[in-house]
C-alpha cells in the first residue's frame, strides 16, 4: 500500500463525514429520508455518467451494465438503505457514535467475508493480531457510545 493510497483512502474518510451529516439535515429539511435521497442519486447519476466519459468510457461501454448479475445490481438497494439509514440515525445517536458503530460494522463483517472468501474478495484468514484489531474497535466502539 502507497502513501498516496493511504491519503486518498483517509481523504473519502473525511468526505463521507461530511456526506452523511449533509443527508441528515436534507432529511429533516424536507421531512423525510427517502426524499433527501432522491436528489443526491440524481446528482450522482449525473455525475457518475460524466466522469465514466471523462476518463474514457464510451457508449458502448454502458451497453455492458445489461450484462452484470442481478445480485450486483442490488449495491444500488444498500447504497439508498445506507443514505436513507443515516438520515435516521445520525440525529438520534449522534454523528461519532453513528461513525464509530458504522467502520466497526464494516472491520466486522469485512473479516468475515476475507475469512470465507465472499462476495469476490480474496480469502484472507483470521489471525490473532486481526482479533486484536477487532476486539480494540469493539472497545472504542463502547468508550464512544456509552462513555
Amino acid at each position: 500500500m502507497t502513501f498516496p493510497l493511504i491519503f486518498l483512502s483517509l481523504g473519502m474518510g473525511a468526505i463521507i463525514s461530511i456526506y452523511f451529516p449533509m443527508v441528515a439535515k436534507s432529511a429533516g429539511l424536507l421531512g423525510s429520508g427517502p426524499m433527501a435521497n432522491v436528489p443526491f442519486f440524481g446528482i450522482a447519476f449525473v455525475t457518475s455518467i460524466i466522469i465514466a466519459l471523462a476518463t474514457g468510457s464510451r457508449w458502448a461501454d454502458f451497453q455492458k451494465i445489461g450484462t452484470l448479475s442481478p445480485w450486483l445490481l442490488t449495491a444500488g438497494i444498500m447504497s439508498a438503505g445506507l443514505i436513507i439509514g443515516s438520515s435516521f440515525l445520525i440525529p438520534r445517536i449522534g454523528l461519532g457514535a453513528f461513525f464509530v458503530l458504522l467502520v466497526s460494522g464494516q472491520v466486522l463483517a469485512s473479516m468475515i467475508f476475507g475469512q470465507l472468501g465472499l462476495f469476490g474478495v480474496a480469502a484472507t484468514p483470521l489471525t490473532i493480531g486481526k482479533i486484536a484489531g477487532a476486539a480494540m474497535v469493539i472497545g472504542g466502539v463502547w468508550l464512544v457510545t456509552f462513555r
